[in-house]
């Protein structure tokens, strides 16, 4: 399932509305703006040391969770 279609499911599940496209819009954003906020958490966590991790393992989780981010923050203005 690709991430739209996840989202889209998720926002259908939440908001039930299909037919009134500003509160359909409304529930993809939310969704949108709760996956930026995990991987922004997850990414904190990672520098706070909540994760037992070695210098390796450390720059590529942050280079994984740069990466997520980028792709959800593309295209937003």
């Amino acid at each position: 399932m690709t991430r739209a279609a996840w989202a889209e499911r998720i926002a259908e599940n939440k908001w039930c509305d299909v037919t009134n496209v500003k509160v359909y819009a409304l529930g993809l954003k939310a969704e949108h703006k709760r996956a930026v906020r995990v991987v922004k958490r997850l990414e904190k966590a990672v520098k706070l040391g909540k994760y037992s991790l070695n210098n390796d393992q450390f720059a590529g989780y942050m280079g994984a969770l740069r990466h997520v981010l980028a792709a959800l923050q593309k295209g937003r203005t």
